[in-house]
Formats: C-alpha cells, structure tokens, sequence
C-alpha cells in the first residue's frame, strides 16, 4: 500500500512539472557583454519567469542557479565567482543566508565597504551583504550605467570605474553612484533606487556590535569599448 502511495505521488509530480514546462518557453538575454542568463517564462505572459534560471560567465563559468516561481526567487539559489568557486548559498523561501565564503586578498581589491560610524579596534563589526553574491549581485547596478555621449573616442582602459552603494541601517538601498577616474579627474553620476527592482534594494547591513549601521559598499567594475560596465 505504501509502495503505491510513493508511486502515486511520483508520477503527480511528474506531470505537474510537464504540466508547468509546457506552459513556459526558453529565453536568453545578456546581462553585460561577459555574462548572460538563460530561463524560462510563461508562454501566456512572457514577462513572467517560471522555473529554472541560470547565469553563465563567458560561455562556461556559472555565476548564479536556481528557481523561480511568478518572477519571484524561490528555495536555495546558488552565487559563484568568476572562477566558478561558490560564494554563497541563500534561501529566498526563508529570506536567509546559509553560506557565504569568506572574502579573500582578491575580493577585498575588487569590493571594499565603509562605515560612517567609527570603530575602534575592540568592536565586533560584520560587512554589508547583498543576497545574489559579490559578483552576480552587483549586476543590475551595472546595468543601468552607461558612459555619456562626450566620452565617444576616448580610450576606456584610461578610466577606472567604481560603483558605490549606500546601504541603510534598514538594509535599504538608499542611493547608488559609478565613478568613473582617470589620473587627472573624477566624473560621479548619481541614480534613482526607484530605477531598480524591489528585490535589488534589499541588502543584509552591516552592524557594529549587534547594531545595524550605514555603510557603503565600493565594488570596482570594467568599463568596457561601448562604455557599459562588466563585472571583470
């Protein structure tokens, strides 16, 4: 009896998941020139995305997987760097953190945060967190920059790019900037949070022994010949 009950309840699965990939289609779109997504969305709304999502790194590196259910995040999604070692895994039904690696020489170069509390060397202090991992996470800051028209025929790889991010003690994205530096100047323009997606205001923030603060968060992009930033 209970071995027909499991096989009962396998073949439901089995046709709700046909079922639920019958109603969907494929879709690709890149995110920067370097890194591009692949998933599914309803056929009857193709604005939904339904199923699995993945993001791949120059063609074979993944950079994020997992689900999604009526274009929201569900269950364990996984965040990978640019070498395909895992950073984080997050749990979008629990909204919690059940990995993250621990930031390295590298990482620390690339992304750096700051305080507008002071700490003194005795305070317990953890970084701000954006669930999405300190390489897929960024992406859609990047996306919405793009280097203005008075730039045209300079040489990219003159200017450095640095995008900085205000997160609240609520752990709110407040407001966002790129940085664009060369050896002689500094050009800053500052974005609207209301550009962005309610999940991509989200953000794990930073404490100072237990108590939530503001901080910044500094992550060094490429800018790349067509004037777009890419994460490497």
């Amino acid at each position: 009896m209970l071995f027909k009950k499991f096989i009962l309840v396998n073949i439901i699965v089995f046709f709700v998941f046909n079922c639920r990939a019958q109603d969907t289609v494929k879709k690709k779109n890149r995110l920067t020139p370097s890194v591009v997504e692949t998933f599914f969305v309803l056929k009857s709304d193709k604005e939904t995305k339904q199923g699995l999502y993945q993001a791949v790194y120059r063609g074979n590196i993944p950079l994020a997987s997992g689900k999604y259910f009526n274009n929201k995040r569900i269950g364990k999604w996984h965040f990978y760097d640019l070498n395909g070692t895992l950073l984080e895994n997050f749990d979008y039904d629990r909204n919690a953190m059940l990995y993250e690696k621990n930031d390295n020489v590298l990482s620390q170069v690339q992304i750096q945060y700051s305080f507008d509390n002071k700490i003194a060397d005795s305070d317990k202090v953890t970084k701000p967190i954006k669930p999405g991992g300190r390489i897929f996470g960024y992406i859609p800051y990047m996306r919405v920059f793009k280097l203005s028209d008075d730039y045209i025929g300079t040489d990219t790889r003159l200017f450095m790019a640095v995008l900085e991010l205000l997160v609240s003690p609520g752990g709110r994205l407040a407001d966002f900037k790129v940085h664009i530096k060369s050896d002689d100047s500094e050009r800053i323009t500052t974005f609207s949070p209301e550009l962005l997606s309610d999940e991509d205001k989200i953000f794990v923030p930073a404490t100072i022994n237990g108590e939530p603060v503001l901080s910044r968060i500094f992550v060094k992009c490429r800018l790349t010949d067509t004037g777009e930033l890419d994460v490497d």
